[in-house]
């Protein structure tokens, strides 16, 4: 078993990836909740202005939670060079 210590997360592979996901999240998010389980506000929209809203919605919903991401991740980078210490991961080999 390796210990391993995490004392930074790079920024630019937070970029990378969690926006690929947050969109796909968003994605589902915003067609349950503009098309298959509709709330009171976008039942009574046409099939255009539902579809303008899942798109919005993946859009607003993909930058905050990067923007989110990336401030925890700065938060953790900050901590960690102040307290001289990271998270610590246990790795095992594969058999």
């Amino acid at each position: 078993m390796s210990l391993y210590d995490v004392k930074k997360v790079e920024i630019s592979s937070i970029l990378k990836v969690l926006p690929i996901v947050f969109v796909i999240l968003g994605a589902l998010i915003g067609v349950f909740t503009f098309f298959f389980v509709p709330t009171d506000l976008a039942a009574g929209l046409g099939f255009g202005a539902k579809l303008l809203s899942c798109v919005i919605f993946i859009v607003l919903y993909t930058v905050i939670m990067v923007v989110g991401a990336i401030v925890v991740a700065w938060l953790y980078n900050f901590v960690t060079a102040k307290l001289n210490s990271g998270v610590v991961i246990s790795l095992e080999p594969k058999e």
